[in-house]
């Protein structure tokens, strides 16, 4: 995790520009838009399967199981993370990889071993465009995957990408996002500077899960600031509200208590599947109040060690 002010990265520099918010918030809305492709497949596997009763059963189950489904989206978020703090690389490039990832599947159907190619791929893409050192290289990649594929593949697979993507590599994220909000919270440095590292945080959970992936990242990182303002003593609810009212007019958004409390809430969730959740119930298991669990995560941001990390957030299938 970052330092808050006195220590962003070098990735998100510039990003606190009023005009440059407004562009990125554009952006999502048009050049870098997911829609819903699992959803939507989903839809017409089913209207066309009701019209054809005569498949096997065999075909039938060879049919799901090669299908890309939340499942494995979910593992191969983690697996990224884990491949970062491996390599040292920046945590930050997995949501770039995974905006690549997803608006790749959004055009172009996959079968989940072309899925795990395309994961694979985003990631060292990525990298190579915004993680400084080039510590994924293409060759460790295929040394991952045990045999799997080869470095030709991957190289493959890039090309298809770009092309799929019209070369569209610059995708505003929600720590993006979070590095330009949060200069609109209210309190002394050294609390910001907290909040910074938790909405971080909360941030690299929102990866996690597919429901997040049509969702603007401008929501995501305004649930993620509040969500790790929560539990701070120095901070009142009255100030929260204001918050948001101050980002919905500074940037012309329109964002309602409702929207964000549910963003809010579904992140919580995400935080209650994780290992980081799991050690704090495990240290303090008398601690069973929502509102005090909640709390757990705020020592999340200033811990050193390794399990800080949400890398094993997904929950055991």
């Amino acid at each position: 995790m970052r330092n808050g002010r006195d220590d962003q990265p070098q990735f998100f520099e510039g990003c606190a520009h009023l005009e440059r918010v407004k562009v990125m918030i554009g952006q999502n809305e048009s050049t870098y838009l997911c829609s819903d492709y699992m959803g939507r497949r989903s839809n017409m596997e089913h209207s066309t399967c009701t019209s054809e009763l005569m498949k096997t059963e065999t075909l039938e189950f060879v049919s799901e199981y090669d299908k890309v489904d939340t499942v494995c989206r979910e593992k191969m978020c983690e697996w990224s993370y884990r491949v970062c703090d491996h390599f040292q690389a920046e945590r930050e490039i997995v949501a770039v990889s995974f905006s690549y990832l997803d608006r790749f599947v959004d055009k172009c159907s996959c079968d989940r071993n072309a899925f795990k190619l395309a994961a694979m791929t985003t990631l060292y893409m990525a990298n190579k465009i915004y993680g400084g050192p080039h510590r994924i290289t293409i060759s460790s990649l295929a040394s991952l995957s045990r045999g799997e594929f080869e470095m030709s593949h991957i190289a493959e697979m890039e090309v298809i990408i770009l092309k799929t993507l019209e070369w569209r590599l610059n995708p505003p994220i929600a720590q993006c996002f979070i590095n330009s909000f949060y200069n609109y919270v209210s309190v002394p440095n050294v609390i910001s500077n907290a909040i910074y590292r938790r909405a971080i945080f909360f941030a690299e959970l929102t990866q996690y899960d597919y429901a997040f992936v049509t969702k603007e990242r401008s929501l995501l990182a305004l649930a993620s600031l509040m969500n790790a303002m929560e539990g701070m003593d120095n901070i009142s609810l009255d100030q929260q509200s204001s918050f948001v009212e101050v980002i919905n007019s500074t940037f012309d958004l329109k964002f309602t208590p409702d929207i964000v409390d549910a963003v809010r809430n579904r992140l919580w969730n995400i935080y209650s599947m994780s290992a980081q959740y799991k050690e704090d119930d495990a240290i303090a298991p008398d601690l069973i109040k929502k509102d005090i669990q909640r709390k757990q995560i705020l020592s999340v941001g200033d811990s050193s060690s390794p399990s800080a990390s949400p890398v094993s957030v997904a929950a055991p299938i």
